[in-house]
């Protein structure tokens, strides 16, 4: 089918559903990030469904801040029906899909036209999602996946432009409570690594119980880390997604016109997750920039530095904790989806 006999096809179906011709209520709850980036796309979401139902699908958007619980908990909520849809990180999905991790390996992505082409790939979607179905006991269905972070350094002392500068300025290293993480900065030569929670992380820094800590833009900035860190170094060096999952058993006692609109909306809260993303990272660097913060873009040599230590740290977690034949689905897709996007920029090109 083509992409206008899609169009038309979406469109008779949203037609159908305004119509009313579905008369039952449905009501669900979704837990979203307080992200800017993810709350617009849980917005978006909610919009879809309910405009194609006629308001006959009411969908309750709820922080997860508000269910009290972290991304792990409100996943196994999710799993239990306590709630139909939720949008985690990897970390959230990561403890009943360890698949889940490969996208944080360091350097696996270096552009976002890649990084968000990649869950487009349908035989790559098609693989990751009945993995998560299968890891889950058949309770968690994948919609989609959407940017999170793209992760640089932040550091009090530099400017830190190859690994070897950690070494020698002594950089003491927040990073995420994620194994692979810690790994990958202890080999990068950090002089330690501390863990502190998010909320600690600026007083951490003031107090010098740590130099660095790694990071989304936006985040990095939103949280105001950037008044008491001086450098920053945009290593690129983890790209991660944000995981729309519903309760499977709930998106299968849908009825077809309803499922649909779930499938739309995922699709509509995707592309304004991404956009909104790319909007706040940016403005979030300019911002940087206005306060005279020392802003280092390494070069091509710089960053092969970087990714010479990191990939094979990660790449050794990854291998202990991915299934082979999902390091081999990734790494094909990939190959495939930088094809896909290569083909498009010679295009554009001409």
């Amino acid at each position: 089918m083509n992409k206008l006999s899609n169009i038309f096809t979406l469109a008779a179906g949203t037609a159908l559903l305004a119509s009313g011709a579905i008369s039952q209520t449905y009501e669900a709850t979704f837990g979203h990030p307080h992200q800017n980036y993810a709350t617009k796309a849980a917005e978006a979401f909610k919009a879809h469904v309910e405009s194609a139902t006629g308001g006959d699908f009411v969908v309750t958007l709820v922080p997860h801040g508000a269910l009290g619980s972290g991304d792990r908990e409100i996943t196994d909520q999710l799993r239990l029906g306590e709630l139909e849809f939720h949008l985690p990180g990897a970390g959230g999905v990561a403890g009943v899909y360890p698949e889940s991790q490969t996208h944080s390996w360091p350097f696996l992505f270096t552009e976002r036209s890649v990084f968000w082409e990649l869950p487009n790939d349908a035989e790559y979607f098609a693989v990751t999602r009945d993995g998560l179905l299968e890891a889950t006991g058949g309770t968690v269905r994948l919609l989609s996946l959407m940017e999170n972070s793209i992760r640089h350094l932040y550091t009090t002392r530099g400017p830190i432009q190859v690994p070897a500068d950690l070494a020698e300025h002594a950089i003491k290293m927040r990073t995420q409570t994620v194994p692979m993480h810690q790994e990958v900065f202890t080999a990068l030569g950090s002089a330690a690594i501390v863990a502190t929670g998010a909320p600690e992380r600026y007083s951490a820094m003031q107090t010098g119980l740590i130099d660095g800590l790694e990071g989304g833009l936006a985040s990095v900035w939103d949280a105001g880390l950037m008044e008491v860190a001086d450098h920053v170094t945009l290593t690129g060096h983890m790209y991660e997604y944000l995981w729309l999952l519903t309760n499977d058993e709930f998106y299968q006692s849908l009825p077809l016109e309803y499922q649909q609109a779930v499938d739309e909306a995922a699709i509509i809260a995707t592309s304004v997750n991404n956009a909104v993303s790319f909007q706040d990272s940016t403005a979030a660097l300019e911002l940087m920039y206005a306060a005279d913060r020392q802003v280092y873009v390494p070069t091509a040599a710089d960053l092969a530095k970087w990714q010479e230590i990191a990939e094979p740290v990660g790449r050794a977690f990854i291998e202990e904790e991915v299934s082979a034949d999902y390091i081999e689905a990734t790494l094909e897709a990939l190959e495939r989806t930088r094809a896909r996007v290569g083909t498009r920029k010679s295009a554009s090109a001409d």
